[in-house]
C-alpha cells in the first residue's frame, strides 16, 4: 500500500502509539508509513538512504511541545507581520505546527531538494486543509546550507523573527554553514528575534563546535533538557540563540 493511498482509519496516532508502546514508541512511529499527530497526518519513508529526513525524529516532537507550552510570550503573538523559518525540516512536522498554531504571517520550510521531493511536499499538500483556517502563508523551499544561490533565495523571503532547526548537528563540517544560514536569515532589527535549535548528541564534536562558534555572535542559552514521551535515544537539548549585538549584514561572507 502506498503512502498516498493509505486510509485515514488505518493511520496510527502519535498519542496511541506512545500510550501503547511507551519507550518503544519511536520504533513504531519511525516505521509507520503514516501517522497522525493531532489532526496533522505525516507520511514517512523509513527506507530513504540518501538522506535522514525520511522520518520524524524525537527532537521535532520535543521542540514542537516546548514552543507550544513554554514559549507563549516569545513566539505566539496577536501582532501580525512575523515570519518563521525552519531549517532541515524533513517530513515537516514542526513547520506544519508553526503554520497551524502560531500567529505568523509566513512560515518557510526548507531542506535539500531530494528531501522535499521525497516527503516534505507531500505532507504539506496533504495538510493544506488542516492548516487552511490559519492566516499563515506556508512555503517550501530548497536549501542546501552550502549552496549560496539557495541561501540567497531563502534570505530574500526574510528576515525571520523565529528560526528553528531540529536534529541539525550531526557533522562538524556542516556546523559553520548552519550558523551562516542563521546569521543570514534571523532578523537583526527586532529585539524578540530568536533561534531555537533542538538536538540529541549525534556527534559530540559537532555539538561542541556549534556551541563554540555560535557563542561568537549569539547569546546561547540551554533552555531545556528533556526526554520526549518515549526514550529510544538520548535526551533532547534545546538551545536559544539571540543576537549579542546588532549585526552588520555587509560583514557576512
Amino acid at each position: 500500500m502506498s503512502r498516498t493511498n493509505q486510509s485515514r482509519a488505518s493511520i496510527p496516532s502519535y498519542a496511541e502509539l506512545v500510550q501503547t508502546h511507551g519507550a518503544d514508541a519511536f520504533f513504531e512511529l519511525a516505521n509507520a508509513p503514516k501517522f497522525a499527530f493531532e489532526n496533522l497526518v505525516l507520511a514517512q519513508d523509513a527506507n530513504a538512504r540518501e538522506h535522514c529526513g525520511g522520518i520524524v525524529w524525537e527532537s521535532a516532537f520535543c521542540l514542537a511541545k516546548y514552543l507550544r507550552e513554554r514559549s507563549v510570550g516569545l513566539v505566539r503573538s496577536s501582532k501580525r507581520g512575523k515570519k518563521a523559518l525552519e531549517v532541515g525540516c524533513g517530513c515537516g512536522l514542526l513547520g506544519l505546527v508553526l503554520a497551524r498554531d502560531f500567529a505568523f504571517d509566513e512560515v518557510v520550510m526548507t531542506d535539500q531538494s531530494r528531501v522535499l521531493e521525497n516527503v516534505t511536499r507531500e505532507n504539506v499538500e496533504m495538510n493544506r486543509k488542516e492548516i487552511g483556517g490559519a492566516a499563515t502563508a506556508l512555503h517550501v523551499m530548497a536549501l542546501d546550507w552550502e549552496v549560496e544561490e539557495e541561501l540567497k533565495a531563502v534570505s530574500e523571503r526574510g528576515p525571520f523573527d523565529v528560526v528553528v532547526g531540529t536534529d541539525v548537528l550531526f557533522s562538524v563540517h556542516l556546523v559553520a554553514p548552519l550558523l551562516r544560514v542563521i546569521e543570514r536569515t534571523l532578523s537583526d532589527t527586532r529585539k524578540s528575534a530568536v533561534c531555537y535549535i533542538c538536538v540529541q548528541r549525534r556527534s559530540p564534536d559537532a555539538h561542541d563546535e556549534f556551541l563554540r562558534l555560535a557563542g561568537e555572535k549569539f547569546a546561547v542559552v540551554a533552555v531545556e533538557k528533556a526526554l520526549v514521551a518515549f526514550s529510544e535515544d538520548d535526551e533532547c537539548e534545546i538551545f536559544e540563540l539571540r543576537w549579542k549585538r546588532a549585526k552588520k549584514r555587509k560583514s557576512v561572507d
